[in-house]
């Protein structure tokens, strides 16, 4: 758990034991940080809601997520657009994916993404930010774990990390009744959202592969999450509770 929030968020709750990038158990732990996030994002733009109009309770939601995040996410997103979309060779856009600068694609993919971000929490009422922003954050990051074991990682010198113990199984089908009984608070219709953020996770996924010689990296992980949460954003947004 320590080493979940440590890598994956910059909130002081413990310090991970090594420096080396998380391990499966970790990882399975995801959701857990994603819904600690949402929900202090949410409660942010909530409470700011009391004296301030939109689009001000969207943007401070916004802005909180990234930066409790570190923009860990948005970094692999940023990477990929770059990266996953050149017009170059599979091996090429691996090496792109590793280049820490942003270029032209990164760009103006964070400019949509924000958009479609912002939009979408603006149409949100603010009593229902910190329960919608909770269940994006946790079911995006649930989306992301199966990921591990469906797809090959590109690079060789970091050994794959697979979700094969029963203490990580029960953990994962445990937040994954979580996450739902998060989904039926803020609407039946939203149990809906379950299912679609994992085939949602997988198509990202399978389709940054395609592109990458037939292997995934952390950065088409920290895409899929970034892009199904915001993909949840707006299908919350569009859901008729109000």
């Amino acid at each position: 758990m320590a080493s979940a929030f440590h890598y994956f968020s910059v909130l002081p709750f413990g310090r991970a034991t090594e420096s080396s990038p998380p391990d499966s158990y970790a990882i399975v732990l995801l959701p857990i940080v994603g819904v600690t996030i949402g929900a202090a994002s949410g409660a942010a733009g909530a409470l700011v809601a009391r004296w301030a109009i939109e689009p001000w309770p969207a943007l401070v939601a916004f802005v909180a997520s990234v930066l409790l995040t570190g923009a860990i996410h948005i970094d692999g997103f940023l990477d990929c657009c770059d990266g996953v979309l050149a017009s170059v060779p599979p091996r090429r856009r691996l090496e792109i994916l590793k280049d820490p600068r942003h270029g032209t694609y990164a760009v103006v993919g964070m400019v949509l993404l924000a958009l479609f971000w912002v939009a979408a929490l603006q149409s949100i009422p603010p009593a229902k930010l910190l329960l919608a922003l909770a269940l994006s954050g946790a079911l995006a990051r649930l989306s992301a774990v199966p990921l591990l074991r469906l797809f090959r990682y590109a690079y060789a010198e970091t050994a794959s990390r697979n979700i094969e113990s029963p203490a990580e199984i029960a953990a994962f089908v445990l937040l994954a009744i979580g996450t739902a009984l998060l989904a039926a608070m803020l609407s039946p219709w939203a149990l809906l959202l379950l299912p679609a953020a994992g085939a949602l996770a997988v198509g990202i996924a399978w389709g940054c592969a395609r592109r990458l010689d037939g292997s995934v990296t952390g950065d088409v992980y920290g895409a899929a999450i970034v892009l199904v949460e915001v993909a949840l954003l707006v299908a919350i947004a569009l859901l008729p509770w109000r």
